[in-house]
């Protein structure tokens, strides 16, 4: 995956009348098989079946038996069947104070456009709402145009634009690395240290 790889998918119209027969409720540790299942059907269709290494008890482990969780999520249902899920970590930004990220926001093929996705959304903002959080983070894939114009008529701005900003990430062996001090030998050049903050 690339740094602006996303696990959001959610390309679908915004005006269905059937998508008020949609419900959606905070996800319960029964649910983890499904949503475990819907994890593994994302990353399909990104193109990386062998991506997530997470099992279905680590979905329960983190999200219902540490303190604190270290996510939250939502589920859709439409007759009776769970359509999709949101998957969010809260956060904390040093400029706009409270924020959620979401990991995933994922609608099964078969009832994308049918406005599983904006119910979701609707779902986890007013959550934000409520919690007094000021911002809300995500990546998309730099190829799902549908998603992508999805999320503009929502009113997302793409950071990339409005920002400059890259999207960075350290995995688990280089994570143990630098919390070695094996990499930070090679950053010699103290003229790189302050735009490290930035």
């Amino acid at each position: 995956m690339s740094a602006l790889t996303a696990e959001v998918v959610a390309p679908e119209a915004t005006g269905r009348a059937d998508a008020e027969q949609i419900q959606v409720r905070m996800m319960r540790r029964e649910d983890a098989a499904a949503v475990h299942e819907m994890i593994h059907e994302l990353a399909t269709f990104e193109g990386v079946p062998d991506g997530p290494k997470l099992s279905e008890q680590d979905l329960i482990e983190d999200g219902f038996e540490s303190s604190p969780s270290w996510f939250f999520g939502l589920v859709a249902e439409k007759d009776g069947r769970m359509v999709g899920h949101a998957m969010c970590n809260r956060a904390y930004s040093s400029w706009t104070r409270r924020a959620f990220y979401i990991e995933d926001l994922y609608v099964r093929p078969t009832a994308r456009r049918g406005g599983v996705a904006r119910r979701l959304l609707q779902e986890l903002c007013r959550i934000a709402v409520a919690e007094g959080v000021h911002r809300v983070d995500w990546h998309v894939l730099e190829n799902n145009a549908d998603a992508l114009a999805f999320y503009s008529r929502l009113g997302a701005r793409d950071l990339r634009v409005t920002e400059g900003r890259a999207a960075l990430r350290l995995d688990r062996p280089r994570i143990e690395a630098v919390a070695g001090g094996h990499l930070l030998s090679a950053v010699k050049d103290e003229a790189v240290e302050p735009a490290l903050n930035s």
